[in-house]
């Protein structure tokens, strides 16, 4: 069981288990020594692929009555028994009751598959004998103490062109919602990382050695990001090889040495407090027009009343502001070239708080054509991601202004900590307000650009999502929302300017 801390307290396990220094339970069972020659190996130790002390224990038990009948069987075989063939000595294997075993090129492991699907449809017959008869020969080859190596011409190709294969199909298939951006951006990264640890060698090589290396790396590395990076490395690299499995290109997946070990706490942003909220939005920039870039004054105020993401309002054009039934709008789309969305949810229309407008949001934007902020960069590493620059200034002017959970430590001038507070805290705020209004959860749901829940309201049959309510209904919710908060009017003259 884990502490408080996450650690694992030492208690005597059940019999036959053993846990990693990840928490990963292993089955591990001595060989008979009069067998230990046969199989050419002294103790069976394989993943069992849970944390869970309990599920571990019931596959352990059943793993540990299936081997101890095959170490029965090949004490009771003379030198001639020896000699029986390996399809033979597996049909007799995968008989004993209640067993589920598959065994693999890298050796054995649980493998939670019902065959019974497979081989009730008749028209997978062939493939079903042919993958058997692989198994059984894998079998023979690790009970001889020899490794089998890949025959198929497919297997041959290195794991760059198998990548090329699989981005190519899910692009195809359209499985990819930004295409080559997401293969460029979110998968070939951590692609590129593998090769860079084991090599381009044909998939078909990669050992389980291998691939405990680069989990070892990804795992470890100082520069690796946080768990839930590292966790993403781990199973975009494991979706490849999981589709190699699937075109015959290798026979073991690994899917156990892609997987992250234990569980990631999720650090949910808080929202801004009263305090905060007064400290943002009354402090000497904001009262004295300070400000350097009209962005630095509307992005935070623009995310406190519509809930919207950054880059969401970095990427928005004079055309998303408009009219619809005579309220005023802004329109959360991925409709122009370029443009980029969380998900396919987060397209929506937003009406303009009364504030905004009387802040000048409306004169702000003139006679002005193209984006709301051109002085905003474009991410060069990622396409349509213009909100890196205004990250980084909204941290600095928050921290400037005492608002967040990072503490600043004077003697080595560094700030320690992740804040729970940032940009995003806005959308936290904006929701929990609108909650606190009594706006319902599914034009909450709306406004904010969130998945339904409910399967109706995700298939909506009457018609586009965007006008699943009237904006007349929408703006009298987002009006609901107010804060306490002597908010200055925009202004392109500072008060040093005017001095």
């Amino acid at each position: 069981m884990a502490d408080q801390f996450g650690c694992f307290m030492a208690y005597r396990l059940p019999a036959h288990l053993h846990r990693n220094r990840h928490g990963v339970l292993y089955f591990r069972l001595t060989v008979p020594a009069h067998i230990q020659a046969k199989i050419g190996q002294r103790e069976i130790y394989r993943s069992l692929n849970t944390a869970s002390v309990r599920e571990a224990a019931r596959a352990a038990q059943t793993l540990a009555i299936a081997f101890r009948a095959v170490f029965r069987e090949l004490g009771r075989e003379g030198m001639s028994e020896q000699e029986k063939t390996a399809q033979t000595r597996w049909e007799e294997f995968i008989q004993l009751p209640d067993l589920r075993l598959r065994l693999k090129n890298a050796g054995m492991q649980v493998a939670l598959e019902e065959q019974q699907e497979t081989l009730v449809q008749q028209e997978n017959e062939i493939v079903n004998l042919k993958e058997r008869h692989e198994r059984d020969l894998e079998v023979a080859a690790m009970v001889k103490g020899v490794s089998v190596a890949p025959a198929t011409a497919s297997s041959r190709k290195t794991i760059s062109e198998v990548w090329g294969a699989y981005k190519a199909e899910k692009i195809a298939a359209k499985a990819w919602k930004d295409g080559e951006d997401t293969a460029k951006y979110d998968h070939w990264p951590h692609i590129r990382a593998f090769i860079e640890i084991v090599g381009d060698k044909p998939i078909g090589t990669v050992t389980a050695e291998d691939v405990d290396h680069f989990q070892q790396q990804t795992l470890t590395n100082p520069d690796g990001g946080s768990s839930s990076n590292r966790k993403k490395r781990l199973e975009r690299t494991g979706a490849l090889f999981r589709w190699a499995k699937t075109k015959r290109q290798l026979t073991d997946d690994f899917r156990e040495l892609f997987r992250f070990p234990g569980k990631i706490e999720e650090k949910h942003y808080l929202k801004f407090e009263q305090a905060d909220l007064t400290a943002l939005f009354e402090s000497e920039d904001y009262q004295r027009h300070l400000f350097k870039t009209p962005s630095e004054y509307w992005l935070p105020l623009l995310g406190l009343f519509t809930g919207a993401r950054l880059n969401e309002l970095c990427q928005l054009t004079t055309d998303d502001i408009g009219n619809h039934e005579g309220v005023d709008t802004i329109s959360i789309l991925d409709e122009e070239i370029g443009k980029r969305l969380k998900t396919t949810a987060s397209r929506r229309i937003i009406p303009i708080h009364s504030q905004l407008i009387q802040l000048g949001f409306l004169e702000f934007l003139g006679a002005a054509s193209g984006r709301l902020f051109p002085e905003l960069p474009e991410n060069k590493a990622r396409p349509g991601d213009f909100g890196k620059e205004p990250s980084r200034k909204f941290t600095d002017y928050r921290r400037q202004v005492g608002v967040g959970t990072d503490k600043y430590n004077a003697d080595t001038g560094k700030w320690n900590g992740r804040s729970l507070k940032v940009f995003h805290s806005f959308r936290t705020t904006l929701i929990s307000a609108l909650r606190k209004a009594g706006v319902p959860k599914d034009r909450r749901t709306r406004l904010a650009g969130h998945e339904y829940e409910d399967t109706q309201d995700r298939n909506y049959a009457g018609g586009d999502v965007l006008t699943m309510f009237s904006m007349n209904m929408l703006k009298d919710d987002i009006e609901r929302v107010s804060y306490e908060v002597g908010f200055a009017a925009y202004s392109t003259v500072s008060d040093r300017q005017r001095a």
